[in-house]
């Protein structure tokens, strides 16, 4: 039996003084990324253009878990 399992959203809310403690954040929830359990998302994923605003509140009500730092 192959069982689809839906991704976790997580929404990180830090300090960009403590984007060093996300990013080891990060490095610790990799296997997980890795095998599709969980989804990250931050500010530093917004691109050139978009608006950071309506970016950053679509994807914190789209979060399943948000950390805050």
């Amino acid at each position: 039996m192959n069982f689809e399992i839906e991704k976790i959203k997580l929404f990180y809310s830090y300090s960009h003084k403590d984007e060093e403690l996300r990013n080891k954040l990060e490095t610790h929830l990799s296997l997980l990324k890795r095998k599709g359990i969980i989804d990250e998302w931050h500010d530093r994923k917004v691109y050139a253009g978009q608006n950071w605003d309506q970016a950053i509140k679509s994807e914190l009500e789209a979060a399943d878990i948000i950390l805050i730092l």
